[in-house]
């Protein structure tokens, strides 16, 4: 039977005072904005754990995040929310290294580090050109005035090429980064939100938390109280102040917080399915790490899905209980759970002969892996949906944990103010 990296809940209140659907994220930061202005509240999870697209699963010794998760440190609604010394951060080293034509290329902040950035004065993975634009567009991004407004936004590709970057620098380095990150290898998504994506990577860290990125809803749990929280209870539908779940129980609440992801928000609430971006990643374990690098490895000349790897024990050696290597190959935008032989060649054109030896730990493809925001979206959309019924997630905000977490404070926040009126 598969091991959870899980906490369990048990709750009796059937008639609380604010009840919140979904213990992702959003709702977890709902539950506890209310919890501190003295609100009574319940969240009610369908799921065996707290996190809802933050999961992390222990299997065989290793720690296996679902779909290949970061945090990115520079994300400013963190510190409103969560103990990041606690956590016990291990960081990536900043840029990222390409891989073309059978080799590594070095691509790298030089304010963060001066060897790798004199790797990247001689790397020929983007041209001198792109290298100077990538400069100007890290102070200008840090400044603030490389930002575009919401009726300015286009998709990234153009913006990039607007910028002035050469399809080289765009096929090598951008496609597998922000491609990566935002779950869209054709760039087709809101520069907006890609260059404030591209600001967090530049003023902060990507980094892993010791225990996994199921440690990050897990302490917003342990701060909210388990008292607060229902687990395995799906709820199968809504009526005004009356909450019907699957077991046929009934939970009634004067106000009602649909905090699930955007699929299930919609079947909820009976309305049309947002687009959603999938996403695959396929888990190794090696003997032996096939570098020693801490940063990202980026596909430099699409030779495969996987268009990120990353050596996750290099970065977090608690993701391996048995000295073991993990490896993480991300397929961004695709949902593809039988991507592992097409993965383990690309990763054998990587790394040669070695990879004989690795041994596939799982596949996860995840239809719903974020919701697909195009240009000129808008960054927040209306947290109250009825007289009774408020809804969060980062389906409302931006794509992201920032964007869940801003989503279910700001609810929260909205809430609070219709209370006191």
């Amino acid at each position: 039977m598969e091991e959870t990296n899980s906490h369990r809940y048990e709750r009796k209140d059937s008639s609380p005072e604010i009840l919140i659907i979904g213990a992702g994220l959003a709702g977890l930061t709902a539950a506890s904005t209310l919890k501190k202005a003295g609100r009574e509240v319940l969240i009610v999870e369908a799921n065996d754990a707290v996190g809802g697209r933050v999961r992390t699963d222990i299997h065989e010794g290793f720690l296996l995040d679902r779909g290949f998760q970061i945090l990115l440190t520079g994300y400013p609604e963190l510190d409103r929310h969560l103990d990041l010394e606690a956590l016990e951060l291990n960081s990536f080293a900043p840029g990222a290294n390409i891989f073309r034509n059978g080799k590594f290329e070095v691509i790298s902040d030089p304010f963060r580090s001066l060897s790798s950035g004199l790797l990247t004065i001689t790397s020929s993975a983007i041209t001198i050109q792109d290298k100077l634009a990538l400069l100007r567009l890290r102070y200008s991004l840090i400044r603030g005035t490389a930002l575009v407004s919401q009726n300015e936004d286009k998709n990234i590709l153009e913006h990039l090429e607007t910028l002035g970057f050469s399809k080289k620098a765009i096929n090598n380095f951008f496609v597998p980064l922000l491609g990566g990150i935002g779950l869209d290898p054709e760039l087709q998504g809101s520069a907006r939100l890609s260059l404030l994506i591209l600001k967090m990577l530049f003023t902060g860290t990507a980094a892993l938390p010791k225990n996994g990125m199921q440690a990050i809803p897990n302490q917003l749990a342990e701060n909210l109280g388990r008292e607060n929280i229902l687990l395995n209870h799906s709820v199968e539908k809504i009526n005004d102040t009356e909450v019907i779940l699957e077991s046929g129980e009934k939970i009634i609440s004067p106000h009602v917080v649909i905090a699930t992801e955007s699929p299930v928000a919609s079947q909820l609430l009976g309305e049309q399915e947002s687009p959603s971006k999938p996403v695959s990643c396929v888990y190794f374990a090696a003997p032996h790490a096939p570098t020693k690098t801490t940063a990202l490895l980026l596909d430099g000349q699409n030779s495969g899905p996987a268009l990120n790897v990353a050596i996750i024990t290099n970065i977090a050696p608690s993701y391996s209980s048995n000295n073991e290597t993990l490896i993480a190959s991300a397929i961004p935008g695709r949902y593809t759970p039988e991507a592992l032989q097409s993965v383990t060649e690309q990763m054998r054109n990587w790394f040669g002969e070695q990879v004989d030896d690795w041994r596939h730990l799982r596949t996860y493809s995840i239809r719903h892996g974020q919701p697909d925001f195009r240009p000129k979206m808008p960054f927040r959309r209306s947290t109250q949906i009825g007289p009774t019924k408020w809804i969060c997630g980062d389906h409302r905000d931006t794509p992201s944990i920032q964007g869940a977490m801003v989503s279910g404070r700001r609810t929260a926040e909205s809430l609070i103010k219709s209370l006191k009126n």
